[in-house]
């Protein structure tokens, strides 16, 4: 619940400072992020119905909105913070979707998928409906990196004897780790096909 309500005031957030939506598109916005991730997991494990699709989770996304409708105006004064946040709703939105797909006796590397998606696929989604690239795509900060290494470690931790909280939160520390050095030093992926010059199609000039 915590990831999905920090998640969904990430999402309110960026509709209210950088989109100007209204109420309806910020609680809109807020309830993609905080819960689209899950969502398309569950829908792709053919897990009934998903889990986010209940009342608790879905009452907590809009609390995650109300506080962000209160916050907003601050919001640059504690961008920091606010990232910091977002890096652990994401290490333990993927800690949650590897879990599920160890649950439901997937592979590596599909346990792996489902822990990426569940954590950016909320982001993915916003981005998509506020018609803008999806920032995971841009070269930006280490999200989906940052949560696929995470989402290996914890599968081979949860696999071990180990004990599960214990893996939890060595697997979130790892992701949060990753994430934030890549924000404080800027270490983000170059384009796949960098010092190319490739004509640029007549529609983007």
């Amino acid at each position: 619940m915590l990831c999905v309500g920090i998640g969904a005031f990430q999402g309110a957030l960026f509709a209210i400072v950088y989109k100007r939506f209204d109420l309806v598109g910020v609680i809109a916005i807020a309830l993609l992020t905080g819960l689209g991730g899950g969502v398309l997991r569950d829908l792709l494990l053919g897990a009934g119905r998903p889990s986010g699709m209940q009342d608790k989770y879905i009452l907590t996304a809009i609390a995650g909105a109300a506080v962000a409708l209160v916050v907003g105006r601050w919001y640059r004064k504690s961008d920091g913070i606010v990232v910091f946040l977002d890096s652990i709703a994401m290490s333990l939105f993927a800690i949650a979707g590897t879990y599920k797909g160890v649950l439901f006796d997937t592979s590596f590397i599909v346990a792996i998928l489902l822990g990426v998606l569940t954590a950016v696929g909320g982001g993915i989604l916003r981005d998509v409906v506020c018609r803008i690239t999806p920032q995971i795509f841009t070269g930006g900060p280490l999200y989906a990196t940052a949560t696929a290494l995470g989402s290996a470690l914890f599968f081979f931790l949860e696999k071990s004897s180990l004990d599960v909280n214990f893996g939890v939160a060595i697997a979130a520390i790892t992701i949060v780790t990753i994430h934030m050095t890549s924000v404080k030093f800027r270490i983000h992926l170059k384009p796949a096909l960098s010092g190319l010059d490739f004509e640029r199609p007549a529609e983007e000039r």
